[in-house]
């Protein structure tokens, strides 16, 4: 009886895992990209443009922690390095904005360039989606490289923009 019951409770856990993953393809950005993160091997890149348009989007949600627009200057470009986890410390406004604002949502998007060792793009990423917190309503989402299957961001995201379309391409 045990045992059967544990078997029960293994295969609906690794069902659940299942559920919380999700394949991406990255999209050619029409735009060069501005804002390059240094995460672990990879370097990931964005361009302005989808930044502004994700803040507007937690700005219409109020969630605006970070401002409306990122008041970035799109004639220059802008180097910033994160680590695992999404309570480190940061030195710089842009960290925690790309980290546990809009970086999760744009890899989510297919929004970013993405580059490995030697300038190899990486063109598919793997999502694992975790659990939604009851107060503060974010998905924790860790990205892998499906070739490497080395983590290539982690970071966090507002529930709301989930399935937001942002409808740029």
């Amino acid at each position: 009886m045990l045992k059967s019951l544990f078997y029960i409770l293994a295969l609906i856990s690794l069902s659940l895992q299942g559920v919380a993953q999700q394949q991406i393809n990255m999209r050619n950005l029409w735009v060069r990209p501005q804002v390059h993160v240094s995460f672990g091997d990879y370097t990931l890149s964005y361009t302005i443009k989808d930044i502004n348009k994700a803040l507007s989007f937690l700005n219409d949600l109020d969630k605006a922690l970070y401002g409306s627009t990122s008041n970035l200057d799109t004639n220059k470009d802008y180097w910033v390095e994160l680590f695992p986890g999404t309570r480190t410390d940061y030195r710089y406004r842009l960290q925690p904005m790309i980290q546990n604002g809009v970086g999760a949502y744009l890899l989510l998007c297919g929004h970013a360039e993405i580059q490995y060792k030697k300038h190899k793009k990486v063109k598919t990423l793997e999502a694992h989606l975790s659990h939604v917190t009851e107060t503060e309503g974010s998905i924790f989402i860790t990205f892998y490289d499906p070739r490497t299957k080395k983590m290539v961001f982690e970071g966090k995201m507002e529930n709301a923009l989930y399935n937001k379309d942002l409808g740029i391409d």
